[in-house]
């Protein structure tokens, strides 16, 4: 018969063993993995035709008998913005270097389609089914030009608070891995690798959305024009996010003595912040709401944004010259939330003018003004950059300022990144509609 500490120690070497056990598993079955599907697995790469050499790095991997290869567009972007500079290449696992053709794109999810002048004999399969939340899954990849790499990690489902759908994959994704696989443990492909937050939060852009243009490009085949493709899906995306705002239902939250607009979608996430010191007379609070991802076009060009943001300024004791000469100073530095280059937008035409707004917003009977209450009076500037490759694609950024009180003024500012005007007509409308004074 065993003594307590004897049979103490032995069940800590069961555990151990247990343990032990459970991750020798793990690794061969990640060896396995590994050694299954490194034959699909291709560096990309963007080179740099004067010089023959690498401007950039990234992950794809091939997905059909014919040679197709997925990555993210990103990865391919320059390429495509300036073909005359860049050239694409793969380089297998096992050396195998070729020229890739761009067949296909979604700018919105951040994929692209190519194929590889020379045919590999391996692909890996797209799931036809989603992970349960909790499940492992692995990521491949090319991490800082470092060769092949398996990151082991967990399916979390999509990740909240965006326009574009995301899988929240906790594990290390590195630069260069972007456009790799992620894979199930049955070696189908379940997203593809394409950002990272650090700390073991990354993202995957769900494997549905490359099987609907894999589908795409069978369909049409080779005959479009990536540009006119580019146009239309932008135009389609920003009329499913004006869309998706203009049916909800706005929400007002307080800020100071006004009631402002607060997250209208789940896509959009709302901050707030005070500032006040004896140092400053004048104390701010702060709100700020936007859409956290983009999309992107170039390394200097990207699109798809929407936020807002409110000031509320007060002080006391403070002469109205003084109050208004630190409000101008501290709203002097707004600027849009995108950023454009000149070669891909118009400069700003703005339109400024004094515009007078009901207290409460004069939206329902009960909340009109007496007879002897004045509007409020803001000083508004609207101001409009246009696409130049999509003429009927705008900037638009807003900011209106009141300027009737003493001690008192609420800023409000909105952007808009690739939107028809249409679209930011009847979202200028709704929002300017929705800010109420008491």
């Amino acid at each position: 018969m065993l003594n307590l500490s004897a049979r103490l120690l032995t069940l800590l070497l069961c555990c151990f063993t247990g343990v032990t056990f459970s991750i020798l598993a793990a690794a061969q079955g990640y060896e396995q993995l590994y050694s299954d599907y490194r034959g699909s697995l291709y560096q990309i790469r963007l080179i740099e035709k004067s010089s023959n050499s690498k401007a950039g790095l990234g992950s794809g991997f091939q997905i059909s008998d014919d040679g197709l290869i997925a990555t993210n567009y990103h990865v391919v972007a320059e390429a495509v913005s300036d073909p005359d500079k860049y050239q694409l290449e793969y380089l297998s696992v096992d050396g195998t270097k070729g020229t890739l053709e761009l067949l296909d794109i979604d700018v919105v999810n951040d994929l692209a389609i190519l194929r590889q002048d020379k045919p590999g004999t391996e692909f890996i399969q797209l799931a036809t089914d989603t992970p349960k939340k909790g499940e492992t899954i692995v990521s491949l990849g090319n991490p800082l030009d470092l060769g092949m790499t398996l990151i082991p990690g967990t399916y979390n489902g999509i990740a909240g608070g965006s326009f574009y759908d995301r899988i929240h994959f906790a594990g290390s994704i590195n630069p260069g891995m972007s456009g790799g696989p992620a894979i199930n443990i049955r070696g189908q492909v379940v997203g593809i690798n394409v950002a990272t937050a650090g700390n073991q939060v990354s993202f995957l852009v769900p494997v549905d959305k490359l099987a609907a243009l894999l589908k795409h490009f069978r369909q049409r085949g080779n005959s479009f024009d990536l540009q006119e493709l580019t146009h239309q899906q932008l135009l389609d995306n920003q009329q499913r996010i004006i869309d998706s705002i203009l049916k909800a239902e706005w929400q007002k939250r307080p800020l100071g003595e006004a009631n402002v607009v607060g997250e209208i979608v789940p896509a959009i996430q709302c901050w707030g912040n005070t500032q006040e010191s004896d140092d400053n007379p004048v104390k701010r609070i702060d709100k700020g709401c936007t859409g956290q991802e983009v999309i992107f076009l170039s390394e200097d060009f990207n699109t798809g944004r929407v936020e807002y943001e409110f000031f509320w300024l007060e002080a006391k004791d403070l002469l109205p010259s003084r109050f208004y000469a630190e409000y101008e100073q501290q709203m002097s530095s707004f600027y849009p939330g995108n950023t454009a280059g000149e070669e891909d937008v118009t400069k700003f035409r703005c339109r400024q003018a004094f515009t007078a707004q009901e207290r409460n917003g004069g939206d329902e009977p009960e909340s009109k003004p007496e007879r002897n209450e004045k509007p409020i009076i803001a000083r508004t500037s609207y101001c409009v950059r246009r696409y130049k490759d999509f003429p009927d694609i705008y900037d638009i950024f807003f900011l209106s300022l009141s300027v009737d009180h003493k001690n008192r003024a609420l800023v409000s500012h909105f952007t808009l990144s690739g939107f028809t005007q249409e679209s930011a007509e009847a979202f200028t409308e709704k929002f300017t509609s929705e800010i109420q004074w008491p």
